[in-house]
This record gives structure tokens, C-alpha cells and sequence, in this order.
């Protein structure tokens, strides 16, 4: 019979994954829809992969938690770039919490296939999606839920996060890389020791007492963790695996759990920074850029009132449509019109995977050039430090003959790990940025 009813670990394993890591999410009021119904859909799937006979179709059966992982994953990554205006901490908590399920998926699938995971031996294979869908997923979600409405925020508050940021794929790693992962070394032992006490401080930091009372059997799941790595590695009689699984996993569960179940929900509006005026320049140069543009292009025929609508659009920088770029604007905020020296917030989309909001890329730009004349408008910016890029940009919009024309010059040279990690792709969305904003234009000088 290949479908038996599950074991213990599996049904644990399964319920971790298909119901509280996605009930996670709750965290944000406004999560897409396809999260939900990606981890609906794969409920059936878990519970087939949990019972059935170890193999590849038990893999198989497996594969949609990784769906449902890089769906989560992509949907982090676009919460992370456009959040810079939220604490570091935070930010990287919520990428702990929606990276982690990869590995809890991977986990899930190699653990299905022949009952192994990066040298761990059943249970503990099983096991280890328990650890990364709650510990490296679910938690870090409802502990940065809580950390922002937290008030007061103690001093060590932030120390504490990093503590638990580093420590918690350092202690994974350490275990996978050893030979031996049934008797941790001493480093093993460290590494457990410091990722309890990282949540042991960040529970002492928080400033919300609310949340330390619902966090109170994480603290005693914790220390049991790292009390079972240091009795291992000095061959001490303690728990043995199922009794850790009734116990630790237990209170690590029900904490985990209280900590969601009352975590202050917040949505998540996609908009360009502010015009942040204390952020330095950072212009680059045309000799050290990576793209250098030169775009003409007729927009139409000129006409004063056709003119008139493509001129307040430049100088209002509406260049890009909506659906492209958002932007905030200091001359708005002070409600002016734009002149040299303004800052600009923007915020470039990028497509997503199906389904999922755009990501969104976050830039201060400060216009450096903006000339108005009777058949002439320019306008351009330089970039500061919190742009992707540092470079020029400058559009002029004038007549020529009877035609009205647009010249677009820039360049460019990114300054993130990621643009360069993605670089034919960057230029790619840059390249077709220039055509949703020339289009955006014609169609002025057209209606």
C-alpha cells in the first residue's frame, strides 16, 4: 500500500508547512491572493507526500511546498527592496522569514525521496522542515511584526535581531557541514547557545509586554534546544528525539503560534521614498559608467497645446507612466513648482512571478538641470547614495520644425550588489522603462 497513514514527524512536518507558515502571513493585511491559495491547493500534497512510501513519487508529491517557497520567497524579496525606510533589522527578518521555507522545502522533498537531509537521518530529516518552516520562517515574520510596533525599543533590541539573524543559518550550517551531525563539536554547541540567547534578548528588548507573555514558551523551548546540543556533544543523558519533539517542539510551536495569532497586522503600500535631502550625491561619471544612452525620438506635431501638457508633465517629472515608476516629489510636499536643487523619491517596478505585487526599486534623485522656455523644457537629475545606480539623467523636450522631440541622455553605473548580479536583465527593464515613458509622452501629443 503506498499510502499509509503518515508517522508523527511527517504530519508535524506537513502541518508546520501547509498551515503555519502560511498563516504567517497574516502579518501583512494586503497579502497577494496566490500566497493563499498556493498554500490551499498544496494541503492535499503535503498529506499524500507525508504518508506515502519513500521514493520519487513521494518527491513528486512534494514539489508544490517549493512552489509555494519561491512564490514566498519573490514576494519577500519585493517587500525587501522597497523598505528602506524601515529599520535594518526588520527588513532582514522579514528576508529570514521568507527565505527560510526554501530550505524547509528542499527538506521536505530530499527527506521524502529517501529519508535523508544534508546528513541527517530520519527523524531529524523530517524534522528539519519543522525547523526552518517555524524557526526560519514563520518567527522571524510574527517577531518583526511585533518589533515595529514595538514602544519603547530598548538599546540592545537591535543587537539582539542581529544576533538571532546571524546565528540562526550559522548554527544550520555548522550541523550540515559536519560529518558526524548526530554529535555536535563545540562550535555546534556555541553557535546553538548564542541563537538562544539572541531570541532571549530580543524577548528582553521588545517593547511590547504583550508580546514577552505570548513569547514565554519560546524561552523554554529555546533553552531546551540549545541544552540538547550541549548534552549531545558531552554525551550527557537527556531527552531523546520524540520526547524533544513533545516537548520542545511543542512550546516552540505554541509560542510561535501565539506570537501570529495576535501579531499586529500592517499592508504593505508600494510608493517611492521620500525626498530624503540629507542623503549625499553620488553623480559617477561618463568615464567609469556601465550603459551610456543617447535616445531622439519624435513625439508628434508641435502644437502650443500639445506643448503645454508634455511641458507640465516633464517638469512635474511624469515622464514614466504609473504603472512604471511612482515617485514623491519635495516641490509637492511643499506644494511649489519644481525647481533646481528638488529632491525626488522614486520607485521603479520590475515584474514579479504571477501574481505577486512588482517589485520596486527605491531611488533619492536631486534635479540638477530644469530650463522652461517659450518651445524648449529640459529637465535632469544626479543620483545620490540610496539609488541603484549612480549616474545623470536629463529629457528635453523641443520643437523642430513641426515636429516636437524628445532627446533623453544618461548614464549609468549600478551601485548594488543585485543590479550587477542581474545585469542583463537591469539593462533589460531600463531599456523598456525609456519606451513606457516615451509612449507615455506620444500619447499626450496625440489626444
Amino acid at each position: 500500500m503506498p499510502w499509509p497513514f503518515p508517522d508523527v514527524f511527517s504530519l508535524i512536518a506537513a502541518f508546520c508547512f501547509g498551515i503555519v507558515l502560511p498563516w504567517a502571513q497574516r502579518a501583512e493585511k494586503n497579502s497577494p491572493p496566490v500566497l493563499r491559495w498556493l498554500a490551499l491547493a498544496g494541503i492535499p500534497f503535503l498529506l499524500l507526500a507525508a504518508g506515502w512510501e519513500r521514493g520519487p513519487v513521494a518527491a513528486a508529491l512534494a514539489l508544490p511546498a517549493l512552489i509555494y517557497a519561491t512564490w514566498l520567497f519573490a514576494h519577500g524579496a519585493g517587500r525587501f527592496l522597497s523598505a528602506w525606510e524601515e529599520r535594518a533589522v526588520t527588513r532582514w527578518l522579514d528576508a529570514l522569514g521568507t527565505s527560510g521555507p526554501l530550505v524547509a522545502a528542499a527538506a521536505w522533498i530530499w527527506s521524502r525521496y529517501d529519508g535523508t537531509f544534508a546528513g541527517f537521518p530520519d527523524p531529524l530529516a523530517t524534522l528539519t522542515t519543522v525547523h526552518f518552516a517555524i524557526t526560519f520562517g514563520a518567527l522571524p515574520t510574527a517577531m518583526a511584526a511585533w518589533t515595529r510596533v514595538s514602544s519603547p525599543v530598548r538599546n540592545w533590541n537591535d543587537p539582539a535581531i542581529w544576533i538571532y539573524l546571524v546565528s540562526a543559518p550559522a548554527t544550520a550550517l555548522c550541523f550540515a557541514l559536519r560529518s558526524q551531525p548526530m554529535i555536535p563539536g563545540l562550535v555546534e554547541v556555541l553557535c546553538a547557545v548564542v541563537f538562544a540567547l539572541g531570541f532571549f534578548l530580543w524577548w528582553l528588548s521588545v517593547g511590547s509586554s504583550r508580546a514577552r507573555w505570548l513569547a514565554m514558551p519560546l524561552l523554554a523551548g529555546f533553552a531546551l534546544g540549545a541544552g540538547y546540543t550541549l548534552t549531545l556533544h558531552f554525551g550527557w543523558p537527556y531527552l531523546d528525539i520524540p520526547e524533544m519533539l513533545m516537548v520542545h517542539g511543542s512550546l516552540n510551536l505554541l509560542g510561535t503560534g501565539l506570537l501570529i495569532g495576535f501579531a499586529p497586522a500592517r499592508a504593505r503600500i508600494v510608493c517611492g521614498p521620500a525626498p530624503d535631502t540629507s542623503v549625499p550625491l553620488n553623480p559617477g561619471s561618463i568615464e567609469t559608467a556601465r550603459f551610456t544612452d543617447h535616445h531622439r525620438r519624435e513625439l508628434g506635431p508641435w502644437s502650443p497645446q500639445s506643448f503645454a501638457k508634455v511641458r507640465e508633465t516633464l517638469l512635474e517629472y511624469r515622464f514614466y507612466p504609473a504603472s512604471t515608476m511612482v515617485r514623491q516629489a519635495q516641490f509637492e510636499i511643499e506644494s511649489r513648482p519644481s525647481r533646481r536643487g528638488d529632491r525626488l523619491g522614486l520607485g521603479l517596478f520590475l515584474p514579479n512571478l504571477p501574481g505577486l505585487n512588482p517589485l520596486c526599486l527605491d531611488a533619492i534623485v536631486e534635479i540638477s538641470t530644469l530650463t522652461d522656455d517659450h518651445e524648449r523644457v529640459q529637465l535632469g537629475y544626479t543620483t545620490t547614495r540610496r539609488h541603484y545606480g549612480q549616474g545623470e539623467w536629463l529629457a528635453t523636450v523641443s520643437r523642430d520644425e513641426e515636429q516636437m522631440l524628445l532627446k533623453v541622455q544618461c548614464h549609468i553605473r549600478p551601485s548594488r550588489w543585485f543590479v550587477w548580479c542581474g545585469l542583463p536583465l537591469y539593462r533589460h527593464f531600463q531599456l523598456q522603462a525609456f519606451r513606457a515613458g516615451f509612449e507615455n509622452l506620444r500619447r499626450l501629443v496625440g489626444d
